[in-house]
């Protein structure tokens, strides 16, 4: 008599928004999203599997076998991608699988990026490195800060989540809360080298021209740049000399690179707010040339000046100026506003439309 076969599990992702015109994405986005969500499903399983998790988790090769995500045929929408996960014929070992159950603990661990529920993905994932490691593929598959667009994940007969790039804000809150130090922030600097075997990063803070060695956790390994002599951010724990100055790194939660492409600016949203560009706003951000630590974005045309440590941040800065700007100089009675005050408004009504009610 044969064994049963697990039950398959089904789900959609929907990717929508401006980047997803007549049903197209782009490769980069595709490849980012179904990449992570392939890795999630891997740590997931490891979770399942009760997997002894060393200091390093390094999927095995029959795990990546049972678990291979199954991509069909797009679907009409903005673009619409079924997904299957289901065992391999032959695959003795997979009558052990709840795929079903992996399915869901994926749909309540995006509900708790969604809804900043960290004791939900501290169920969900029990071992810190492995939870570090989900949060970590799950910023892979979100927008980044400035990107237009959303993913859709749903379940037969599920209502369906819909991920932002607001969700890597409570990604970031939360590795930094599992960092060892108090003194938890980003640094900027030039790459020097990395030495793998010993897993150290070394890099040059451009304020004090000196070399800080980085010591990563495993876990980000498969992040990691290869490319010496570029910008990098490392955020994480940091040890300070008396100036407030960065002498070395104890606990890393990313490593990522200076991201100084442009910010093609659409919708401007900040609290309850939402502004409507008429062209897209094209943002050019740049490091400041004092201290390379603070991305700076100039609008002269608009009268925006805004920086921060982060590209993230900076983008959250761009919205809240904006909207701030809107408040003060669109919707305020403009008998009361000076010539300059004035001229300010009519350039933000020449790039700007979507409010209601607005005074003209």
């Amino acid at each position: 008599m044969s064994s049963p076969q697990p039950s398959e599990a089904k789900a959609t992702i929907h990717l929508m928004g401006q980047e997803m015109e007549n049903s197209e994405v782009p490769i980069e986005i595709l490849v980012r999203v179904l990449g992570g969500l392939q890795q999630i499903i891997y740590l997931l399983a490891a979770v399942q599997e009760k997997s002894i998790v060393k200091q390093r988790f390094k999927v095995p090769l029959e795990m990546q076998q049972r678990y291979a995500l199954r991509a069909s045929i797009p679907q009409p929408g903005s673009y619409t991608l079924p997904l299957v996960l289901k065992p391999e014929l032959n695959d003795q070992l997979s009558i052990l699988s709840d795929y079903p159950a992996i399915m869901e603990n994926l749909e309540n661990f995006f509900s708790s990026l969604i809804n900043s529920d960290f004791n939900q993905a501290q169920d969900i994932f029990p071992d810190s490195k492995l939870r570090k490691r989900a949060l970590s593929e799950s910023k892979r598959i979100l927008p980044k800060a400035g990107e237009n667009w959303s993913l859709g994940f749903s379940r037969p007969n599920r209502d369906e989540l819909k991920l932002t790039s607001k969700s890597s804000t409570h990604i970031n809150d939360w590795l930094n809360q599992e960092s060892s130090e108090d003194a938890v922030m980003t640094v900027t600097g030039e790459l020097i080298r990395i030495d793998f075997d010993k897993r150290i990063v070394v890099l040059k803070y451009p304020p004090t021209h000196q070399e800080i060695e980085c010591f990563y956790p495993e876990e980000i390994e498969d992040s990691m740049l290869e490319n010496r002599r570029q910008m990098i951010q490392v955020t994480g724990g940091f040890t300070l000399d008396t100036d407030g100055h960065p002498t070395k790194i104890i606990d890393i939660t990313r490593i990522e690179p200076v991201d100084l492409s442009p910010i093609f600016l659409r919708e401007v949203s900040w609290q309850d707010r939402n502004l409507i560009c008429k062209n897209p706003l094209i943002l050019t951000p740049e490091m400041d040339e004092e201290t390379s630590q603070l991305f700076v974005i100039e609008k002269p045309e608009i009268d925006l000046y805004v920086f921060a440590y982060t590209r993230d941040d900076l983008i959250y800065e761009i919205n809240e100026q904006i909207v701030m700007m809107w408040e003060e100089y669109v919707e305020s009675d403009i008998e009361g506003l000076a010539s300059d005050a004035r001229n300010l408004r009519q350039r933000l009504l020449n790039q700007i439309e979507g409010v209601e009610n607005a005074p003209l």
